[in-house]
C-alpha cells in the first residue's frame, strides 16, 4: 500500500527528533531524511504548530509539549490494556504481579497491581504510585537491562540482561523475592514486568512467565 509522502516525512522526522536529545539542525534533518533543506523547514514548521517539536539553543530542534501530551495518553491506554496479562500472569504464578513504568532516567514506578484469584496467606505489601530507584528491585533492574551495556553496570543488571528476567530478594521488602522482565514502550523509557513473592519460589519458571507477560505487552504496545 503506498504511503502518503508528507506525512511519512513528517513521522520520520519526528522519530529523527526524538532520538536526539541534544536536538538536531534542520540541515541534519534534511540529510538524514533524503530531502532538500526548504522541505526540511516545511516539515519542522509544520511540527511546530502542532507543538510537537520546539526550537531550542543554536535553533536545534527537539520534542515539544505536544509530543509529552500523547505520550501522557498513551500510558493510560497500555495501562488499561495490561490488565488481563497482569491477571492472568498472576493466576499462573500464584502470587501477586505488577506492571512498573520509568520515571525519568534513574526512577521506576508500579503503576498496576494484580493478586491471583486464589489468594496465599502471605501477601506482599507493594504501594502503587510510589517510586523507587531503579537500582533496586527486580522491576528496575528489568528496565535498567533494556538498555545498552555500560561499564557502571551492577552485577543484577548484566545477569538480567543475559537471563532475560531479574531477581532480587529483600530489596524493597524483607523477604520478599522479586522477578521481573523488561519491554519497551513506545514514547516511554521502558517497562517491566514482574511477581513478587514471600514464599520458595520455583525462578526459573517465574522468569519463564514473567518473560512471556513481557513480550505479550511489548506487542500491545506495538499495536
Amino acid at each position: 500500500m503506498p504511503t502518503l509522502q508528507s506525512l511519512d516525512r513528517g513521522l520520520r522526522a519526528l522519530s529523527l527528533i526524538s532520538l536526539a536529545p541534544e536536538g538536531l539542525a534542520v540541515a541534519e534533518i534534511a540529510a538524514r531524511l533524503g530531502t532538500d533543506r526548504a522541505t526540511a523547514y516545511r516539515i519542522v514548521d509544520t511540527l511546530e504548530q502542532h507543538a510537537l517539536v520546539t526550537r531550542g539553543v543554536g535553533k536545534k530542534i527537539r520534542l515539544g509539549a505536544g509530543a509529552v501530551v500523547f505520550a501522557s495518553r498513551f500510558q493510560p491506554q497500555l495501562i488499561r490494556a495490561a490488565g488481563p496479562v497482569l491477571q492472568e500472569l498472576a493466576d499462573a504464578a500464584g502470587v501477586a504481579a505488577f506492571l512498573s513504568l520509568a520515571q525519568g532516567d534513574d526512577e521506576c514506578v508500579p503503576v498496576l497491581s494484580a493478586e491471583p484469584a486464589r489468594q496465599t496467606i502471605l501477601q506482599v505489601g507493594y504501594r502503587i504510585g510510589a517510586s523507587h530507584p531503579l537500582t533496586r528491585g527486580a522491576n528496575g533492574i528489568a528496565i535498567l537491562a533494556l538498555r545498552p551495556a555500560a561499564a557502571d553496570d551492577s552485577e543484577a543488571v548484566g545477569r538480567a540482561r543475559d537471563d532475560g528476567y531479574s531477581v532480587t530478594a529483600g530489596e524493597l521488602q524483607h523477604g520478599a523475592v522479586g522477578v521481573a522482565a523488561g519491554f519497551e514502550v513506545p514514547h516511554l523509557l521502558g517497562g517491566s514486568v514482574g511477581v513478587v513473592a514471600m514464599e520458595q519460589v520455583d525462578i526459573a519458571r517465574l522468569g519463564e512467565l514473567v518473560r512471556e507477560a513481557a513480550t505479550r505487552l511489548a506487542r500491545l504496545g506495538r499495536a
